[in-house]
C-alpha cells in the first residue's frame, strides 16, 4: 500500500470496478447469487462508455432475434471465426455463444431491462454465417424512476440530440430525418418534443433517458432495489495480493483510502484504455506517426483496469485484428470534450455523398461500416501529413440527410459555415480550394463518381452492393439506395478523423472471465470484462452492439464463477 497513513479497511465478497454495463452486470448477478458487492466508479456519475452508447447487444441465439427469422449457433460461431481469423479462441467465443441467450433472459427476468428484436446486418455480410436478426436494442426508460439517483447517471453525447430530442433506434432515426418532408416524420417529431416539454417542466431541462444511457438507467434501478453500494469519485490506487492471489484493493473514498478486502474476487471493468496516450500511441499506426485521433469514450476511460492487471501479474493482449472499435469523427467549433465529437454514422452512407482525402480521391466504400472507414482512411493517408478526409455533399443531399451536426431542411444550417465547422462552395472547385484541395482533381473524382451512380453502381469501390451498405442508405432511393450523383450546387464537405468508441485490445481472461498470467494460467480472485477485457472477437466487429453483448456476457460469466464455490478463498 502506498501513503503515509493506515487506510480505514472493510470486506465483501466482490469488488467491482467499473459502472458501465458490463461493471453494473458483474455486480448485479453477483448480488443476486447472495454475495456482498461494492461497486466503486474514478467519476462523480455513473454510465461509462455505455451511456454514450447505442445501447444495442449483439448476441447470437438470443430470444428476441428468433422471433425475426431463423439463425443458427453454427452460423454464429462460423461468422465469429472469419471476423477473427487467425485471432480465434474457440474456448472463450463458445462460452460467449452459451452464455450470451441466457444473460439476456436473466436481464429481462431479474432485473428492470428490457430489450426489443432490432433487425440489422452483421457488418460482414460476406462471410460465411452473417446474419441480419442477432442485435437487440434497449427500451426507453422513465427518468423518474430514478429519483434523486436521477442527477448521478451520466448524461449522454448531447450534441445527437435536436433542441433536447433523442431518438432511440435508426427507425426513430429514419422518421426524425424525414420530418421535414413526411406527415408521419412530422407527427413523430411532434410526440417527441411532447416528451421533452413535460421533462423541463419537470426537471428543468431535456432528460432523454434512451439508447445506452436507457441500458445504465435500468440497471441502476435494478442495483437501488438491490440496496448495492455504489462508491462514485472513488478510484481504484492498486490490487492488494496475497500468496499470488488478488485479495483486494485499495480504493480512495471520500477523501481517505479504503483497504476494500474481497473474499472472493476484483472484477475489472473500467473502460479500457482509450485515453491512455502512451498505450494507444504505440498500438494505433497513426497516432504512432503523430497523427490526429479523437478517442469518443468517457475521459476517465485512461487504462485503470490495465494497469492493475499488469501490476497483479496478468497482461493486455496487442495481438488482434483491430485494438480498438474505430469511429470517423468530425470536430464541433466551440465546444470541448466528448461533446465536441460528432460521430459519421448516418450521414456518409447516404446518395449524394463522398469521401475524399487530401488529394482530392475516394479511398474507400463510404457506405461500410465505420470500424472498417477508419483503417481504409489511415492506410490511404499514411504517405501523408496527416490523416483525415472531407465528406463531400451536394445541396440537395444536405438539405434532405444534414451533414454531420448540421440538420437537414427546414432546420437552418447556415450557422455552421459561419463557425468553419462546414465548407461551402458555390462550385466543386470553389469548394477546393476552401479545403485546400486540387480543384482539379476533386472535379474530376466526382465526374467519374457521377457517371456511376446515375447507374446505380459504382465499380471503384462497390458502394451499395451488400445488406449492411443497402441498410444504412436511403430505401426511397432508386436503383442504388447508397448512390446519387453530386450535381446541385453549393456544394459542401465538413472534415472527418479517425476516432474509436472504445478499445479492442484488453486484459487477457479464460472463459469464465478469470485474468491470465505470462503463462496463461488464471490469476486466483482476479477477473476482466466489458472493454477491460480481450475482445472476444479478438478485435473483429462482427455487428451492432458488438462492444456491449460479449463485454456484458462476460461480465455474466465472471460473476457466475464468482459465485461457484470455484472462487472462495481457502
Amino acid at each position: 500500500m502506498t501513503g503515509k497513513t493506515q487506510p480505514s479497511q472493510m470486506t465483501v465478497d466482490v469488488l467491482v470496478v467499473g459502472s458501465g454495463a458490463a461493471g453494473f452486470t458483474a455486480a448485479i448477478v453477483s448480488k443476486k447469487a447472495g454475495l456482498e458487492v461494492l461497486l466503486v466508479e474514478k467519476e462523480d456519475v455513473l454510465g461509462g462508455t455505455t451511456a454514450f452508447s447505442g445501447g444495442v447487444l449483439w448476441i447470437p441465439g438470443n430470444r428476441h432475434s428468433k422471433t425475426l427469422g431463423p439463425d443458427s449457433r453454427e452460423a454464429a460461431r462460423s461468422y465469429i471465426q472469419a471476423e477473427a481469423g487467425n485471432h480465434f479462441n474457440a474456448a472463450r467465443v463458445d462460452a460467449f455463444l452459451d452464455t450470451g441467450p441466457e444473460l439476456v433472459e436473466f436481464l429481462e427476468r431479474e432485473t428492470e431491462v428490457e430489450f426489443y428484436p432490432m433487425p440489422y446486418p452483421d457488418y460482414h455480410q460476406d462471410y460465411p454465417g452473417a446474419s441480419t436478426i442477432r442485435s437487440i436494442g434497449t427500451k426507453d426508460y422513465n427518468p423518474s424512476r430514478l429519483g434523486k439517483m436521477r442527477t448521478r447517471l451520466r448524461r449522454g453525447l448531447t450534441q445527437q440530440d435536436f433542441l433536447g430530442l433523442a431518438v432511440g433506434s435508426n427507425v426513430e432515426m429514419r422518421a426524425l430525418m424525414t420530418a421535414g418532408r413526411s406527415l408521419s416524420g412530422f407527427l413523430f417529431v411532434i410526440r417527441k418534443f411532447g416528451k421533452v416539454i413535460c421533462d423541463v417542466l419537470r426537471y428543468g431541462r431535456p432528460e432523454p433517458v434512451v439508447r445506452g444511457r436507457a441500458l445504465i438507467a435500468r440497471l441502476m434501478r435494478t442495483a437501488m432495489d438491490l440496496d448495492l453500494p455504489m462508491w462514485l469519485s472513488s478510484p481504484v490506487w492498486e490490487l492488494v495480493r496475497k500468496d499470488g492471489r488478488v485479495v483486494g484493493a485499495v480504493v480512495q473514498h471520500e477523501g481517505r483510502r479504503v483497504l476494500v478486502l474481497v473474499r472472493r474476487g476484483v472484477v475489472l471493468a473500467s473502460g479500457g484504455f482509450p485515453h491512455d496516450g502512451e498505450r494507444t500511441e504505440k498500438l494505433y499506426p497513426h497516432r504512432a506517426a503523430g497523427r490526429t485521433h479523437i478517442p469518443m469514450a468517457p475521459p476517465g476511460n485512461t487504462g485503470d483496469g490495465a494497469r492493475l492487471a499488469e501490476s497483479a501479474g496478468g497482461s493486455v493482449d496487442t495481438d488482434v485484428v483491430q485494438p480498438a472499435a474505430w469511429m470517423p469523427v468530425s470536430l464541433i467549433p466551440g465546444r470541448t470534450g466528448p461533446r465536441a465529437n460528432w460521430q459519421h454514422i448516418v450521414d456518409r452512407q447516404k446518395p449524394g455523398f463522398i469521401a475524399v482525402t487530401p488529394d482530392a480521391r475516394r479511398f474507400t466504400n463510404e457506405s461500410q461500416p465505420y470500424h472498417h472507414f477508419v483503417p481504409a482512411l489511415v492506410h490511404a493517408c499514411a504517405r501523408m501529413q496527416d490523416t483525415y478526409c472531407y465528406l463531400i455533399a451536394d445541396h440537395a443531399a444536405v438539405r434532405k440527410y444534414g451533414m454531420g451536426f448540421m440538420k437537414p431542411a427546414p432546420i437552418p444550417g447556415g450557422h455552421h459555415v459561419r463557425s468553419g465547422y462546414i465548407l461551402r462552395g458555390d462550385t466543386l472547385a470553389d469548394l477546393a480550394r476552401q479545403a485546400g484541395l486540387d480543384p482539379a482533381e476533386l472535379v474530376r473524382t466526382v465526374e467519374r463518381f457521377n457517371a456511376h451512380a446515375r447507374q446505380g453502381n459504382d465499380p471503384d469501390f462497390h458502394r451499395g452492393a451488400n445488406a449492411y451498405d443497402q441498410s444504412q442508405g436511403d430505401p426511397d432511393h432508386k436503383p442504388n439506395p447508397n448512390l446519387a450523383p453530386l450535381e446541385t450546387g453549393p456544394y459542401y464537405a465538413v472534415k472527418v478523423f479517425p476516432g474509436d468508441i472504445g478499445t479492442f485490445s484488453g486484459i487477457r481472461v479464460d472463459a469464465d472471465a478469470r485474468a491470465l498470467d505470462g503463462n496463461g494460467d488464471p490469476i486466483p480472485g482476479l477477473y476482466a470484462a466489458g472493454n477491460d477485457c480481450l475482445n472476444v472477437v479478438s478485435g473483429g466487429y462482427a455487428g451492432a452492439g458488438g462492444t456491449l453483448g460479449p463485454g456484458m456476457t462476460y461480465a455474466y460469466l465472471a460473476a457466475r464463477h464468482l459465485a461457484s464455490g470455484a472462487a472462495v478463498v481457502a
